[in-house]
């Protein structure tokens, strides 16, 4: 359990209990991201009511996310190694582990797609020395972005709504917040996948109960999915049929919105299941 150190940033989120606490952390990590969000948002050349494109997206998402560690720092003090432990080589082997988990998740759906004739794969028009030097990048941005997410939605949050709540009521209340807040990038495609964020989010917060607490394997899995999608999309390795229905096979706007999506999810749990 987290204890409290008083000081500049924590205090307004003492007295609060867990649901306070996670929306003041939101506030508080929002209004300090704003004023660096603003600048960059014209060296990028996007407008908010304009759709964005990865490269924006990723622009902004990682000035967001860098922040996030300090703030975590600033908030839980010294008991923040309690809930970053993974950073130490001793949960390399959890990590790992994860990838295996989330690529083998995708790769088996997907092939089960390709065996029901709904997709189909091509070779990138890439060549293999661009793909072999964009492959490190892609590894990367996932382990950052699956790091990132864990800290704040896995730990930081479970840590202040375990507080006050049962391991239900938190799963259930950072599972939705962790699928409401990609609204905030794109609402389009987005909101078809927001049970399936829903249901990755509660998937992810069991990986960590059985860790008791642990992120390592969490992130591995994170990162593993977001790994595999990437590198699916970025040298477009596969293509749906015409005949492929969007909610049933997936799309590759919306890969969570679909049954397959969903499948990911229960393939992964069924996983975390036996090998607990």
């Amino acid at each position: 359990m987290i204890h409290w150190e008083s000081n500049f940033i924590t205090s307004p989120l003492i007295n609060g209990n867990g649901i306070i606490k996670v929306i003041l952390f939101l506030i508080i990590w929002g209004a300090v991201w704003l004023p660096i969000a603003f600048p960059l948002t014209r060296l990028i050349n996007w407008h908010p009511a304009t759709p964005i494109s990865n490269s924006q997206k990723l622009t902004l998402i990682a000035s967001l996310y860098l922040i996030a560690p300090l703030l975590a720092w600033g908030v839980m003090g010294q008991d923040l190694p309690e809930i970053v432990s993974f950073f130490s080589i001793s949960n390399l082997n959890c990590i790992l582990w994860g990838y295996v988990i989330g690529i083998v998740t995708i790769i088996f759906t997907d092939l089960i797609t390709f065996a029901s004739g709904k997709l189909h794969w091509q070779k990138s028009a890439q060549s293999v020395t661009s793909i072999l030097t964009s492959l490190p990048l892609l590894l990367f941005l996932s382990f950052f972005i699956a790091s990132i997410e864990e800290l704040v939605f896995r730990g930081v949050f479970k840590n202040f709504l375990e507080q006050d709540y049962n391991i239900w009521v938190s799963a259930i209340a950072s599972s939705a917040i962790f699928a409401t807040l990609h609204l905030i990038w794109e609402r389009k495609n987005t909101t078809p996948q927001l049970p399936g964020l829903f249901l990755m989010g509660l998937t992810l917060y069991y990986c960590v109960y059985l860790q008791s607490g642990n992120l390592s394997t969490a992130i591995g899995i994170h990162g593993g999915w977001v790994l595999s999608l990437a590198t699916l999309d970025t040298f477009d390795l596969y293509q749906y049929q015409d005949n492929a229905t969007p909610w049933l096979w997936g799309s590759k706007e919306k890969p969570l919105g679909s049954i397959a999506g969903i499948f990911v999810l229960i393939f992964t749990f069924l996983i975390l299941l036996i090998n607990k």
